[in-house]
């Protein structure tokens, strides 16, 4: 029994040490000087504040109304994939893959792993935790907030009108802006542009056409709709940089623009031994020996000691 004990001890070592040096380098990071400015200065909130305010009171006065007269008029079929659009557009299906991915990352003892391997998956869980508390984050604070503003769906159209406000009601029905779904939508442009690129058009026509499907299954107005997509690619642009300043996932360049930190993923996606042995170094680091990547050394590609990687990590933080 002391055996399992020691054992299972030294595996739950793994993870406080994996969140020690992660505090420790963002806390070296933030020593450093920095030339930029937050991504959103205070003049920059409000001046989002007050653009926003107006074309969400613009679109809301002149589309709300109609809206629900013509989503009521929508054939069967639009109504389908309206719905199929809505049901996909939930927020678990980026929240649940990306926070397993994390706590995964985290149970590894990743200083037996080859400094390549360790820092694709450095990257990679980084990113991936960036993207769990982009969408988890906004979506707490909108969800929140709606309970403040009570703001009837359209459903309590015909009884209170568009204009309707319930605060604290705390049911569905008085819930309506701004839009859960439009929020994820809008984290996810955002991370789309941000942390995969070349998928952004995807991402931003799957984002709009998501959010638009809330206002045809007839659970949000347009405001409403404008409102989550705002919110949610600035909450997502700010917190970017946030882990920028901390060194992590991100990085700002010269001119202060955020780009990911993709370097060693790259280089580790370069060749099929290569990824071979990234995703030996995660059953390793998973198990707490060396295993795998031992049994793959004699495919060997410079995986173990690359120059040039060490080279695109200076040139490219």
């Amino acid at each position: 029994m002391s055996v399992w004990r020691f054992r299972l001890s030294k595996r739950m070592s793994w993870p406080r040490e994996n969140c020690a040096a992660i505090a420790e380098r963002a806390r070296r990071v933030q020593l450093r000087p920095s030339i930029h400015a937050p991504v959103f200065q205070t003049s920059d909130i409000l001046a989002l504040v007050v653009i926003s305010a107006a074309l969400v009171g613009i679109v809301g006065f002149a589309f709300d109304a109609l809206s629900v007269e013509r989503a009521r008029a929508l054939p069967s079929a639009v109504l389908l994939v309206a719905s199929w659009l809505s049901y996909f557009g939930k927020s678990q299906w980026e929240l649940i893959p990306a926070g397993i991915l994390v706590l995964v990352l985290l149970s590894g003892r990743w200083k037996i792993v080859p400094p390549l391997v360790r820092a694709a998956w450095a990257e990679i869980g980084a990113l991936s935790a960036y993207i769990f508390l982009a969408i988890a984050g906004s979506g707490i604070i909108v969800n929140i907030f709606k309970q403040f503003i009570g703001r009837g769906r359209p459903p309590t159209f015909d009884e209170y009108g568009a204009l309707a406000l319930h605060p604290f009601e705390f049911a569905y029905r008085f819930q309506s802006f701004p839009s859960g779904h439009a929020t994820t939508a809008g984290a996810i442009i955002a991370i789309g542009f941000l942390v995969i690129p070349r998928w952004r058009l995807g991402l931003l026509i799957f984002g709009l056409a998501m959010a638009a499907s809330r206002v045809a299954v007839g659970a949000h107005y347009p405001s409403d709709i404008l409102a989550g997509l705002i919110f949610g690619y600035a909450f997502s642009l700010w917190l970017a940089g946030r882990f920028a300043t901390s060194g992590w996932g991100f990085a700002r360049g010269s001119t202060g623009s955020i780009t990911a930190r993709t370097a060693a993923i790259r280089t580790s996606f370069e060749s099929p031994a290569r990824v071979a042995i990234l995703f030996a170094g995660l059953l390793d680091a998973l198990v707490g020996r060396r295993i795998w990547i031992a049994a793959l050394k004699s495919i060997g590609d410079g995986s173990y000691d690359d120059a040039r990687f060490r080279r695109d990590r200076l040139e490219k933080p």
